[in-house]
């Protein structure tokens, strides 16, 4: 029979009536699969040699870079939700220089080149505006330089100033930042944005600054509840680093000396936070100094007679007493005065005393002593400790002191004392090295490791997914080579397979005949071969 079209349907309904659910369903898997697979390689291989021009673009560097792109007629690929640009490799470098040279991309926002187009007529509101705007853009750019930060949008407000200073208001700023995937913003971080943004923009403090991240998170801008509290954290964590910090130059000191892990150091530490201005003035009498000066004199002649004589009744009675009086000339009056000020010698100091100065210091030391290795041929015995000399003891006693800058007069103390660390010591330590063990050798040949780790993997998988899926779905039961037979044939085969039948149906014509012809001995006959059996 000939292949026909119009039996192609039935033909395939019968063909797969009989193949069960789970091979029709490993089957859709196989094709779906195969269908998927050629379909990515289909769209593979359009796309050519396309690489990363830019990625994670602003939309409207994205619009502008694509406009320059189909201006050029340069082909061009978006990804990433239209935010990333791909162009042929040969093109990347020479469309960079070009892009760079007309400013792009700008990133998030408008800068200062918003001025770049000013108008004649624009009034002093369009230009403070604009001036805002162009304050925002770039703080944004500026903060967008940061490597956890992805984008980033800065809101200012900016009053109007007033003739009055006691009616003006300050200005205040709003940021909001999308940071990068597993990133974060440590403090210092935060507390960088928020006096770059107080610095660049006037009348602006860094207490009026907010920040939030793109969950929502407030970052800074918060009213601190405590302020002793935030205080007296900054000062347990110096505290604490002063104390490690202590710490550590004593034990690499003394592992120097004594050898690793053989010395414990411990340091506590008593800081004066107390903040302290002392201003001092002393007088030093023996320093004395003429300060100021002042001499004047005077010098008058008086040249008419005055009264002179005795006074008295006496020089008018007595004869001789006045004529003496009145004989007196002309008289020189002549005065002299000087004013010396003295100073006496001060000192005015005036100290601001530092915040954390160290008030007592606690050192505690615990040293290990040394090993005496049993005496050759001596076997089973354990090494001998030997704990260290008196000698010695003070010797590292003093040393810690001068690491520490111990002061007796202000209370520090300090304990180093001789513990074992180890009770007992394999007494024969090997000559050579141990061998290596086998994870040694499995980091010494991680990568070959790997690839036969792949391949034995790969090959597991075929012997024991694909190939038994692909034997079973091959596989052909009795009921489908039964319902195969009735496919159409082609006439040949038709004949041979009636010549057959027909062969067949002769021999079973012929033993039949036999048999009516003869029914006692084919009895006989088939009761000896049950015996037999």
């Amino acid at each position: 029979m000939a292949f026909s079209l119009s039996t192609l349907p039935q033909q395939l309904k019968l063909a797969f009536r009989g193949i069960s659910t789970g091979k029709l369903v490993a089957m859709a898997i196989l094709v779906g699969g195969t269908i998927a697979g050629l379909a990515f390689l289909l769209t593979w291989s359009e796309t050519g040699d396309m690489h990363p021009l830019y990625s994670n673009l602003a939309p409207e560097d994205a619009a502008e870079i694509v406009g320059m792109l189909k201006d050029k007629q340069i082909p061009y690929q978006l990804t990433m939700d239209g935010t990333g640009v791909r162009i042929p490799y040969e093109k990347i470098y020479e469309t960079r220089l070009e892009l760079a040279s007309q400013g792009l991309p700008r990133g998030t926002g408008i800068g200062f080149e918003v001025f770049d187009d000013t108008k004649l007529g624009m009034t002093e509101f369009v230009q403070n505006v604009n001036y805002q705007r162009a304050i925002q853009g770039e703080l944004s750019r500026t903060i967008n330089t940061l490597m956890e930060v992805e984008s980033s949008r800065v809101h200012i407000v900016m009053p109007a100033r007033s003739l009055f200073i006691e009616e003006e208001e300050a200005a205040t700023a709003s940021v909001i930042l999308k940071l990068r995937r597993g990133k974060y913003l440590s403090k210092e971080q935060i507390q960088g944005i928020v006096h770059l943004i107080s610095s660049s923009v006037s009348r602006l403090k860094p207490e009026d600054v907010t920040i939030i991240d793109n969950s929502g998170k407030m970052l800074a801008g918060f009213k601190e509840k405590s302020t002793v509290s935030q205080i007296t954290s900054n000062q347990l964590a110096f505290q604490e680093k002063k104390e490690r910090l202590l710490e550590n130059r004593v034990k690499t000191m003394l592992e120097s000396v004594l050898g690793l892990d053989k010395a414990i150091v411990r340091v506590s530490c008593l800081l004066n936070f107390t903040q302290q201005e002392k201003t001092e003035e002393l007088f030093l009498p023996d320093n004395s100094v003429i300060r100021s000066e002042q001499a004047s004199s005077s010098v008058s002649n008086d040249s008419a007679a005055g009264a002179a004589g005795i006074p008295g009744l006496q020089a008018n009675v007595v004869p001789g007493n006045a004529a003496t009086a009145a004989a007196g000339g002309p008289r020189n009056n002549q005065k002299q005065q000087f004013t010396k000020n003295y100073e006496v010698g001060k000192l005015t100091n005036r100290q601001i005393m530092p915040i954390g100065s160290i008030q007592r210091l606690s050192v505690a030391v615990v040293v290990d002593g040394t090993y005496q290795e049993p005496e050759e041929g001596a076997e089973g015995e354990q090494a001998q400790y030997v704990s260290r000399s008196t000698e010695e003891m003070a010797k590292l006693e003093n040393i810690v002191k001068s690491a520490v800058d111990f002061d007796a007069s202000r209370g520090d103390k300090i304990e180093v004392v001789n513990i074992p660390f180890e009770v007992a010591v394999p007494s024969e330590m090997p000559s050579e090295p141990a061998p290596a063990g086998w994870m040694d050798a499995i980091k010494t040949h991680q990568t070959l490791i790997k690839y036969a780790a792949a391949a034995l993997f790969f090959l597991m998988s075929f012997l024991m997914i694909i190939k038994p899926l692909a034997r079973w779905l091959t596989s052909t039961p009795i009921e489908e080579i039964q319902m195969l037979e009735q496919l159409p044939q082609t006439l040949k085969e038709l004949e041979r397979r009636y010549a057959e039948s027909e062969k067949e149906n002769s021999y079973t014509r012929q033993i039949e005949n036999l048999i009516n012809e003869n029914r006692s001995g084919s009895t006989q006959l088939m009761k000896a071969w049950l015996k037999e059996t």
